[in-house]
Formats: C-alpha cells, structure tokens, sequence
C-alpha cells in the first residue's frame, strides 16, 4: 500500500515538474472579451515540430468548427491539412518562453456560439506548421490541446448572479445573501418579504439610443408580485428569470447591464434596504 502511495506522490510531483503544454489567459476568461490561447511547444509530448521553426497555426474543433469554404476553416483547398489558414497564424512570445506562441481571439466572436457554448464544451485545438504533412507523408503536429474554460471568479457582496455570464435567452438567478447582510431592518427577512427592485439597461441597435427597462419603480416594487424573491434552506433569497422574457425586450433591443437592490415588502426608511447595489453585465448571446 505503502509503495502504491509513493508511486502516485512521484506521478504526481513529475505532472507538476513537466508542466503543461497549452494554457489559457486569463485563466477564468470573460469569453465576450479577448483571451490568448497559449503553447509551449518544448512541453508537447508529440516530436514531429522539434527543428521546426514554423510559422505556427492552431487547428481547432471546439467550441465549433468551421466547414470548408468558410473564412475561418482551418485550411484551404483540396487538401487543406498541407495549407492552414493564414488568419490562424500564432505569434511567438518570447517573454515566456523560447519556443511559446499563442493565438489571440474573443472566442465568441470567434467561434460564432453563445458563452455558454464556449464554457461547456471548452477549447480543443492542436498547433501545425502550414504544411502539415500527411497524404503520405508523416504528420506535422502536436497532440490535441483540450482546454477547459472556466467562468470568471465572482467576488461576492450580499447579491450577485449565477451562472456568471448573463445571457439575454438563458435562465438566469439573482441571490441575495440575507445572512450575511449589515443592514439592522434587513435582518433574518421571513419569506415574502425580500424584493428585488431591477432594471436592465441597453441600446437600441436600430437608434442607438439608451433603453431602460423596469419592471416597477423602487417605491412600487413591494406591490408587484414578479419582484417578489424566493427563500431557499440557507437563508438566501433568489429570483429566477429568463431576462428576455422577464423585462420584455423588444426585437432591437440590445441589454448591456442590470441595476438591482433588495428591499423588505413593507418600505419605511434606507434600515429596509440592502445597502449593496451592484451593475451586472451581460456577455454576448
């Protein structure tokens, strides 16, 4: 037993020393925004590039990939695997290391599908010179890169949303921590008595001009029966929304962020609010 625990400690402690191969910055990316897809091509367990001096091109099928004839496939041609794609090029990075390239891209933008496509299904890519050989002659490459990408870390105050990229079509849940909330008049909230006074900000693709949609004022938010959030066992409360569906978007409307507060049913003074206030951002759908 003694000998098996030394063997998977010595497994273990080699993973570490070797490294890995490809990596993702930053590390819990915002997927709406431009991340670098990393390699260290002297960490690749595959030989066939050591010499070669490139250029290097990813080749990928995660999230999504693009068939032939399209701007993006990964190479052109009849026989596209010995003519990668010019707007597949890697850059070197020197700073980290003598034979590390990366990619950069905004992989929704890049890969055409909603965050949430990018975040389940994660990034698989492998790295060719644009020759890659093949059709007879030995493949140019290295193994697959299967990355996972993991959402941004949230910093949570008393109220905050899960998941963390809020998408106009996608279910989303708002949480109010009651627990853990300062507030003197906010304190053990029964249920019934938390309500979520909201608003959701965007543009009008059409005009360009600012939309603002809510559903009731803050005065009139302890009357209307679809602000009123839920008690879980924990003690926090939640409201669950499609926010399309929710507020009511219109056809051109594009949603950018929500304001929200919780506020107690019956509303005297600032004691029967949270003092927490936070602007929640939407990723791209």
């Amino acid at each position: 037993m003694k000998k098996i625990l030394y063997t998977l400690i010595l497994a273990c402690l080699s993973n570490l020393a070797l490294g890995q191969a490809a990596w993702i910055e930053p590390e819990t990316p915002d997927v709406t925004q431009p991340v670098r897809l990393y390699i260290d091509l002297d960490k690749t367990t595959n030989n066939s590039l050591l010499g070669n001096a490139g250029p290097f091109y990813i080749w990928t099928w995660l999230p999504f990939e693009f068939p032939a004839g399209h701007p993006k496939a990964n190479g052109l041609g009849e026989q596209a695997w010995k003519n990668s794609n010019e707007v597949l090029q890697m850059k070197k990075d020197d700073a980290k290391g003598a034979r590390v390239y990366y990619y950069e891209m905004i992989p929704t933008e890049f890969y055409e599908v909603a965050a949430t496509e990018v975040y389940s299904k994660g990034i698989s890519f492998l790295v060719k010179p644009k020759d890659g050989g093949g059709y007879g002659d030995p493949d140019l490459k290295t193994e697959d890169q299967v990355l996972k990408v993991l959402p941004p870390k949230l910093t949570r105050g008393f109220i905050y949303q899960l998941p963390a990229t809020i998408l106009p079509n996608e279910i989303t849940n708002i949480f109010y921590n009651n627990p853990i909330d300062t507030i003197p008049g906010m304190k053990d909230l029964a249920e019934g008595d938390a309500y979520l006074w909201i608003k959701c900000t965007g543009t009008d693709t059409l005009t360009g001009l600012t939309i603002t949609y809510q559903p009731s004022s803050f005065f009139g938010a302890g009357s209307n029966p679809a602000l009123e959030m839920k008690k879980d066992e924990t003690g926090k409360f939640f409201l669950t929304m499609i926010p399309s569906q929710f507020f009511g978007f219109a056809p051109n409307f594009k949603p950018k962020t929500i304001e929200c507060t919780v506020r107690k049913r019956v509303y005297i003074d600032n004691n029967d609010r949270t003092a927490d206030q936070p602007v929640l951002k939407f990723g791209c759908d």
